[in-house]
């Protein structure tokens, strides 16, 4: 069948407006975005570029070492390099700082490394989107310091920035729709008359339609502003859910694969602060005693820093390029994966005021900057997080309410 393919030309950006402002820490961060266990990957021309550097011996050693060709696909992406981490860091680091950009200049690094944690993408809605990853403590820093909510710009493109869309618009009839329901789901993010777990399931029962068929757009978002406004989601919110909240947690966001010696450490420490054995996956129940302490806790430090949760999750839905409306299965997938990682980003936080830890905001941001590396940077890690809730028949809203309601 001939494909209806529909072309965007993207003349503007559409960014946060804390993304003008964001610089990065250098040696003031703690978690560096050269370690951390992650692959740090890049294409043929970056690959290329790298490897006829000479520069001191030290740095051509490094090269030597770390520098290793793969040459494989992801999401659409072709990855042809990547750099060799030595105990889950960057060889290359010197000090907190860059010996390859040390020695030959910013402009022989790889793309990722120029722009993390920035991202930009071209979208259905003509907008070349332009956004920050959570998994940088500078960009929790601003959250942290915007009581008044995520803001957004736009500006126009010069030419030689423009970017084409292109998509099937038989086969994703939505996406011609994506700034207007886009733009709903913020909203919905942002209504600061209910809690964030109200206005999380509230989103679903709003795109719930589009996922069982509706394509009506303009009558989709008059029912879906009126039933933001009722609130009806409040019932779907028990206190008598976290145990099941707590035993997911303890056979997920506890058990993540992941190469941070860092992470696993105070994951460690977590188990071991909810009284939970080594490595295994918990049938039964978990005394609520410790985490109740630890939110109690969390409440009187943070209790006065509501919007930074808020913050977080709104530059995180426009950061992953949410909802995906693609397909109706996409989108409720979308929407799943959103609840899941605010579940994760929420049991962290709580357990970052566990008892024995001094400096807790610090630990927080530790936590939330590791758990988004683990996450948002591995697609499969997180899509695997997703898909058991499926494997197990627990996407639906009601299961929705015991992710979010903890």
């Amino acid at each position: 069948m001939p494909k209806n393919f529909k072309a965007v030309l993207c003349q503007s950006d559409l960014r946060p407006a804390y993304y003008d402002s964001f610089h990065c820490l250098i040696t003031g961060c703690r978690l560096s975005c050269c370690q951390g266990g992650w692959h740090i990957t890049f294409g043929k021309k970056d690959y290329l570029t790298i490897k006829k550097q000479k520069g001191s011996p030290e740095l051509n050693a490094g090269l030597d070492h770390c520098l290793r060709r793969i040459r494989e696909k992801v999401d659409e992406t072709y990855r042809y390099g990547e750099f060799i981490l030595q105990d889950g860091c960057c060889p290359l680091l010197r000090e907190g700082k860059c010996g390859l950009q040390l020695e030959k200049g910013e402009k022989v690094l790889p793309f990722v490394c120029r722009t993390f944690p920035r991202v930009e993408t071209p979208m259905s809605s003509g907008y070349l989107e332009r956004s920050l990853t959570p998994a940088c403590e500078g960009v929790l820093a601003q959250l942290w310091d915007l009581p008044e909510g995520v803001d957004f710009l736009s500006d126009p493109l010069p030419p030689e920035e423009q970017k084409l869309y292109t998509y099937d618009e038989d086969a994703s009839p939505l996406l011609g729709s994506f700034h207007p329901i886009r733009e709903l789901c913020i909203d919905a993010l942002q209504d600061r008359r209910r809690s964030l777990p109200e206005r999380l399931l509230l989103l679903g029962m709003a795109l719930r339609p589009l996922v069982e068929g509706e394509t009506d757009v303009p009558a989709w978002l008059a029912r879906s502003r009126a039933l933001l406004e009722s609130g009806e989601a409040a019932g779907l919110l028990r206190e008598d859910l976290l145990p099941m909240f707590l035993v997911h947690h303890a056979n997920t966001t506890l058990h993540i694969r992941g190469t941070d010696p860092v992470f696993q450490a105070k994951r460690k420490d977590i188990r071991a602060a909810l009284g939970l054995p080594e490595g295994h996956v918990l049938r039964g129940s978990i005394q609520p005693g410790p985490y109740l302490a630890a939110r109690e806790r969390s409440g009187q430090l943070f209790g006065d820093r509501d919007y930074f949760f808020e913050n977080l999750m709104v530059s995180l839905f426009f950061h992953m390029r949410m909802p995906d409306l693609t397909t109706p299965e996409a989108l409720w997938k979308s929407y799943v994966n959103l609840c899941d990682l605010y579940a994760v980003y929420r049991f962290l936080a709580v357990m970052s005021c566990r008892e024995g830890v001094e400096d807790c905001e610090r630990e927080l941001f530790d936590l939330l900057v590791l758990a988004s590396r683990a996450l948002i940077h591995d697609r499969e890690r997180q899509t695997a997080l997703r898909d058991e809730l499926f494997h197990h028949d627990s996407a639906t809203l009601a299961h929705m309410a015991i992710l979010v309601g903890g």
